[in-house]
């Protein structure tokens, strides 16, 4: 057989198996994104306090050190770093207690950057912030030119998510862990859907924060509010990730889709 024959066979193979996995990514994320079956009708209600931050739909997951934050600053305009406090009362950029012992601080994460002020920031707070702790936060981001309204700052139900109300920052309120299992009842459907409204009547964040697999039952019960929806599960490149992205696109409720990366 001629050398340039079997070249052909090596390009053909390489073009179908290239295709027939496109073809299953995409039918594969197709299926992710079906709509749930209805237990009630949509509610049309979505308390929530204005969107001020920028308009920046794709965020980088784990932007927790300075080498990642200078190696991706090209590739995304938003980032999620994870913030801990120790038992001084010391904030550390870790996603848990174990990582605080690298002593990585915020400053250190937007000093990497060319360009800080122009990303925006969501901080998942893994700790409850005091006030001084708060101002901690928003000094080292003046310091850094970073406008306030780049500041995306996720918690849960309690005293730092009203604190961080109080100072008219933009609260990503995290969905209640258990909004989607429903397992099929009509009756828990309902009571998660109360619940939940009844947070975002008190609390009224910019957005809510959902894993994707929580997505569905948001997109379907709560089309109008405001979504930071965040997919972790694949690390490593895949078709996936645009397929889902311009799904994501799609919905104007979406204002963040957090992607990771298998790089660091």
């Amino acid at each position: 057989m001629k050398k340039s024959r079997i070249v052909t066979y090596l390009v053909l193979l390489v073009v179908f198996l290239f295709g027939a996995y496109a073809a299953f990514m995409y039918v594969y994320t197709e299926w992710k994104f079906l709509p749930v079956e209805l237990l009630q009708e949509p509610s049309a209600a979505a308390p929530h306090a204005e969107w001020k931050a920028p308009n920046t739909l794709l965020y980088l997951h784990k932007v927790n050190t300075p080498r990642r934050s200078a190696r991706k600053e090209k590739s995304y305009d938003g980032y999620e770093i994870d913030l801990q406090t120790d038992a001084s009362g010391n904030l550390w950029v870790a996603h848990d207690p174990a990582e605080m012992k690298d002593k990585i601080k915020l400053s250190d994460i937007f000093a990497a950057l060319k360009n800080p002020g122009q990303k925006a920031y969501w901080l998942d707070l893994k700790t409850q912030l005091t006030p001084e702790q708060l101002d901690q936060i928003l000094l080292t981001a003046k310091a850094f030119r970073i406008p306030k309204e780049n500041l995306l700052l996720e918690t849960v139900p309690g005293e730092t998510a009203k604190l961080i109300n109080q100072r008219e920052l933009q609260l990503l309120l995290q969905l209640p862990d258990d909004f989607d299992s429903d397992l099929g009842d009509p009756q828990t459907r309902k009571e998660i859907n109360q619940k939940t409204l009844q947070q975002w009547k008190e609390y009224r964040p910019a957005a809510v924060s959902a894993v994707f697999d929580q997505y569905p039952y948001l997109r379907a019960y709560f089309p109008e509010m405001p979504k930071a929806i965040y997919y972790a599960s694949t690390k490593r490149p895949s078709l996936k990730k645009p397929f889902m992205l311009r799904h994501m696109k799609e919905d104007p409720s979406v204002k963040i889709f957090i992607l990771t990366e298998y790089t660091w």
